[in-house]
């Protein structure tokens, strides 16, 4: 006869009794269902690839291209892209539903693939690194 502890014997006494905790992942917020929505409808209408970056506000951003950011607060989308007319000048833009956003949000990547990168280096479009630094780095 083996008297070697069982495993589930070894975690319980080691917790005092208690079987071991279960980390339940946690629900996905509405911004990041609808973001989900959003890069999903890109992909399958535009085949453009996005990611999705969660921030602490509970809101979500939509990463579609170097400067072509979308933000989800679980009801709109809004983003800050060139404007149509070429002329250096930049649009804030909305939508309300993921179906829109993509269509308006391709025509803004088209724009941008089409420039070389470095003039978006220098532009006033904002970056996923800044973004994310400004939700995550505490100042004081």
């Amino acid at each position: 006869m083996n008297s070697a502890p069982k495993r589930s014997d070894a975690l319980v006494s080691r917790r005092g009794g208690l079987p071991p905790p279960v980390h339940a992942a946690a629900p996905p917020t509405t911004a990041r269902l609808r973001a989900e929505e959003l890069v999903a409808e890109l992909d399958r209408a535009h085949g453009i690839s996005a990611d999705i970056h969660e921030l602490r506000s509970g809101n979500a951003i939509v990463s579609v291209y170097r400067g072509l950011l979308a933000y989800s607060d679980g009801e709109n989308f809004w983003w800050t892209s060139p404007k149509l007319d070429g002329s250096g000048d930049h649009l804030l833009s909305a939508a309300s539903d993921s179906t829109t956003a993509a269509e308006r949000l391709a025509e803004h990547y088209e724009i941008l693939r089409a420039r070389p990168l470095t003039t978006l280096l220098g532009c006033e479009l904002p970056l996923l690194a800044d973004v994310i630094l400004a939700e995550h780095v505490d100042p004081r």
